[in-house]
């Protein structure tokens, strides 16, 4: 497009308060300065940001797309344009903004507008999950067993009231609640046991903390990352060493690479992905081959 009709589109939440909407608003004003035509789209319901993104590479009615959210949001808009030419910004006001921190998205919203209004981009490839919601792509990461119960647990109200500790006092509380089932994940055709499993896209996990030793953001594959132990106690491990960086040197944490991913028992175990709760297992996890580009 010539440089005249470089334009973008902010998809946000209006729901998510008056604080994240002036946010929003001085980010246009930001862009605007950088030389882009910018306006803001408010979704209605879940879903309605792949509604809206798919419209805008329908239409080409844009060259970017700007998730204003957390991790769940830029799915939800990664679902729409995955494999358009159009590139996707970031304006980081989630709760954990991972994917942001994985890419190394500015947090300083005039450089990030910046950089928005530059074009530079870089190709990411999302994973897509098949659960009893049906399929979605993922940005960052899908869980099943415990960290799949505290999303399914945490109370949407206290989330945008207090951010990370609604995830903290949810945890708290799973911790409790949570029976540890033994699930069989089948990792390229493999068999293994494990007692909670993440498949992800990135080397972070909740913020800033390390999963695995790579990202493979860039990569048509993912990291499947096994927890061998079940229970209270070696959640709490589990939880320590993520917090001191050396999970991945834990002796029953297990890290495998892999394209497609499938838990068929037990059923009716929670998923989540990019933080969001995903339905429940049976699921399939697999590569859809349709890239992203994003802003960075």
């Amino acid at each position: 497009m010539p440089d005249q009709n470089v334009k973008a589109i902010i998809i946000m939440n209006p729901t998510a308060g008056r604080r994240r909407m002036g946010r929003v608003v001085r980010f246009v004003r930001l862009l605007q300065q950088a030389g882009m035509q910018a306006q803001i789209m408010s979704t209605r319901y879940r879903g309605h940001a792949t509604v809206l993104a798919r419209m805008a590479v329908q239409e080409r009615a844009c060259t970017h797309i700007v998730a204003a959210g957390g991790d769940g949001t830029v799915a939800e808009v990664a679902e729409g344009m995955a494999g358009s030419d159009i590139i996707l910004g970031i304006l980081p006001v989630g709760t954990a903004n991972v994917l942001a921190r994985e890419l190394r998205v500015p947090f300083y919203d005039a450089s990030n507008a910046r950089n928005i209004a530059g074009g530079a981009c870089t190709v990411i490839w999302p994973g897509c999950l098949r659960s009893s919601e049906g399929a979605c792509l993922f940005v960052q990461m899908v869980g099943v067993g415990f960290d799949a119960h505290v999303v399914h647990a945490v109370s949407t109200r206290l989330k945008k009231a207090t951010g990370r500790a609604a995830y903290v006092l949810a945890t708290l509380g799973s911790l409790w609640k949570y029976t540890f089932p033994t699930m069989t994940v089948c990792v390229d055709g493999v068999s293994h046991t494990a007692a909670s499993v993440i498949v992800s896209k990135g080397a972070l996990y909740a913020g800033k903390y390390v999963l695995t030793p790579r990202s493979m953001q860039e990569s048509r594959q993912f990291s499947v990352v096994l927890f061998g132990a079940a229970g209270i106690g070696n959640s709490i491990r589990y939880a320590i060493a993520l917090l001191r960086g050396n999970l991945s040197r834990q002796k029953d944490v297990t890290i495998l690479t892999a394209k497609t991913v499938e838990i068929n028992t037990p059923r009716n175990m929670p998923v989540q992905s990019d933080g969001d709760a995903r339905g429940l297992t049976p699921i399939r996890i697999d590569m859809p081959g349709r890239a992203l580009r994003i802003a960075v």
